[in-house]
């Protein structure tokens, strides 16, 4: 990918972060940008499950709790569509992460480790009222019916709301530097191969991410 100016990257740096849960000792690695997310400095907090799920909504602990515990029994890739809170601040972050197994484990069965990303789509949800959204993929029918395709696919594989879908198409769209109606394009068409399942979506998130998080990994 190429390289982008500061502020492009400072933006990054507050979306998109990995982490690491340990299963046996119950620990929580952030790199700086989850802690970013979470309203911290680097190292400023010890992130523990405790202190996580405290920034979860409480209508949406529940979904998380359950969602790791059944990750954490079979390893199988999961992605959460969820509300953090920072002070007086709802962040919409999307949680993507499986299991993995350490050398010699055989693969299957409870995890040893869930790995993953976060992305946090507040920023985009925030520049963009209902309004502006349906303006900017207002300028032909066309386009129009393209990314509403491209919605509903996000919304069925990532269990999103329309906003949401609508700023994760944003989010790609500038850190690809393409134009939506491209990125929408390109979600049709996997689609229409038969990767609308969630392996198949997972594959074209989880290889952005891992783009923008492992470029700035001296």
């Amino acid at each position: 990918m190429n390289q982008v100016g500061s502020l492009v990257d400072v933006a990054e740096e507050r979306q998109t972060g990995r982490f690491v849960f340990h299963v046996e000792t119950r620990t929580w690695e952030w790199d700086d940008d989850v802690f970013a997310i979470h309203g911290y400095l680097p190292g400023e907090v010890e992130p523990t499950t405790d202190l996580i799920m405290k920034h979860k909504h409480e209508q949406d602990r529940e979904l998380v709790e359950d969602t790791i515990a059944a990750a954490i029994e079979d390893g199988a890739p999961f992605n959460i569509y969820y509300r953090i809170l920072v002070g007086d601040e709802i962040r919409r972050v999307v949680l993507v992460g499986e299991g993995e197994w350490d050398e010699g484990h055989p693969v299957g069965g409870r995890a040893d480790r869930l790995v993953g990303y976060y992305l946090d789509l507040s920023p985009e949800l925030e520049a963009e009222t209902r309004t502006a959204a349906d303006a900017a993929v207002a300028a032909s029918a066309a386009a129009r019916d393209t990314i509403e395709q491209a919605k509903g696919i996000l919304m069925l594989g990532y269990g999103l709301d329309a906003d949401a879908a609508f700023a994760m198409l944003k989010w790609w769209s500038r850190n690809r530097n393409v134009k939506v109606r491209e990125v929408a394009d390109r979600l049709i068409q996997v689609a229409r191969e038969g990767h609308v399942s969630h392996p198949g979506l997972r594959r074209l998130l989880d290889s952005l991410l891992d783009d923008l998080t492992t470029r700035r990994i001296p």
